[in-house]
């Protein structure tokens, strides 16, 4: 292609990047306190006398609420402005988060959870990010979306297990919520204006489409076949992400018999490799696209996914390599598939990306919110099945990607 036909790519305000700054901040702490939580979680559904089922159970009404609430917010956002909006549900989220610490049995963790999850966020922080950045850096801007997403869950992972074996398996959740607190007052120092169009000064239209939560834009982002099938696609990835990284720390922890501390190194030893490999799909999705990348990383899930229907899977180590390499092929499908996302919406309506992200995420948390109680659910007839399971879904992702691939072409 002639580069003279390529759009100039416009470089950043100053206010642009302090901007970013503050929401990759948000993203990376909101993350560090999930990995916190996740990898303390197992002692204190333990200590509450949960089970596996209650665990998922706890983990799944968190990604409940998050589904329900992430659409009405983001799309509330593209309406009344960025700012507002996400210092509300970082708020109730902070709240959330602080009332777990005081629960005293399941049924109230559970409420709580329920509480955290109404402060669903994400969306509207994804959505920041994409007003910075020109269609042209979608792909530069989603790779720092996972990036940050995935630094917090490393950064979190770290120190999780510590938190929960020295300060106790409550301060799990104190230090999830002051990180999220801290974040919120960044990003309210610094994000002083309310109208997502100025960040970066690109969207040519001012005078916007009412973003009203209503059946017609829902109805004009789903005329659009792509939006539906990667809407699809990004929902399989939530499912096997939201279990098993879930179940795994179950598995670690329970049924190989592993200490708290010693499972934080084998996750950090995991997500490390699946953080290198986001980095690297981040760098090339936009020379070869979205597709071709998603299909890259359901080719190498599949392939090693296939070994744990052998008996030799059981072995520690051969168990973990295999994971080590799902995870891998999961990493390179992941900002592949934030990005593939983006760029439809903005080729259907550049003015709906918080109600386009909002929709693909609240379907993707809700099927994330099932994963963890499908997945566990599975683990408790035995110990692999939610692993078939996952091997299953994953060939079905790859038949849907291989067929975007063809319509493209």
């Amino acid at each position: 292609m002639d580069k003279t036909l390529k759009p100039p790519i416009r470089k950043l305000k100053t206010q642009s990047r302090i901007i970013l700054i503050a929401v990759l901040l948000a993203i990376s702490f909101r993350n560090m306190g999930l990995s916190i939580i996740e990898i303390g979680l197992p002692s204190f559904i333990l200590e509450l006398a949960g089970s596996l089922v209650s665990y998922g159970l706890v983990i799944g009404i968190f990604s409940i609420m998050q589904s329900i609430f992430q659409f009405p917010m983001a799309a509330a956002s593209d309406k009344y402005g960025r700012r507002i909006i996400v210092l509300v549900g970082m708020c109730i989220y902070t709240i959330g988060t602080f009332l777990c610490y005081t629960a005293q049995n399941i049924p109230q963790l559970i409420i709580y959870r329920a509480i955290q999850g109404i402060g669903a966020y994400t969306s509207i922080l994804q959505a920041i990010v994409g007003d910075i950045f020109d269609k042209e850096e979608h792909g530069k801007g989603m790779g720092y979306y996972s990036l940050s997403l995935n630094i917090g869950y490393f950064g979190g992972i770290i120190i999780g297990g510590y938190i929960s074996s020295y300060l106790g398996f409550r301060y799990i959740f104190l230090i999830s919520g002051l990180l999220i607190l801290l974040s919120a007052i960044f990003l309210m120092l610094v994000f002083k204006d309310n109208k997502p169009e100025d960040l970066n000064n690109h969207l040519e239209d001012h005078d916007k489409i009412s973003m009203a939560l209503n059946k017609e834009n829902i109805i004009k982002l789903f005329k659009e076949p792509q939006f539906g099938l990667t809407i699809f696609l990004n929902s399989i990835r939530w499912f096997i992400f939201g279990g098993i990284v879930a179940y795994l720390i179950w598995v670690l922890q329970v049924f190989f018999k592993i200490p708290e501390v010693i499972s934080s190194y084998i996750l950090l030893l995991i997500v490390a490799a699946y953080l290198c490999f986001v980095i690297i799909s981040s760098k090339i999705i936009d020379k070869l696209g979205p597709r071709k990348l998603m299909l890259v990383g359901q080719i190498i899930a599949i392939s090693f996914g296939i070994f744990f229907f052998f008996k030799f899977s059981e072995i520690f180590i051969v168990f973990l390599i295999l994971t080590l390499a799902i995870g891998i092929g999961l990493a390179i499908y992941d900002p592949a598939g934030n990005t593939l996302i983006l760029n439809v919406i903005v080729e259907i309506n550049p003015n709906l990306k918080g109600t386009g992200i909002g929709l693909n995420n609240a379907i993707g948390f809700f099927c994330s919110s099932l994963g963890p109680v499908a997945i566990c659910a599975l683990g408790e007839i035995s110990v692999y099945y939610p692993f078939y399971m996952i091997f299953f879904l994953t060939i079905i992702a790859f038949l849907i990607t291989w067929k975007l691939i063809k319509k493209e072409k």
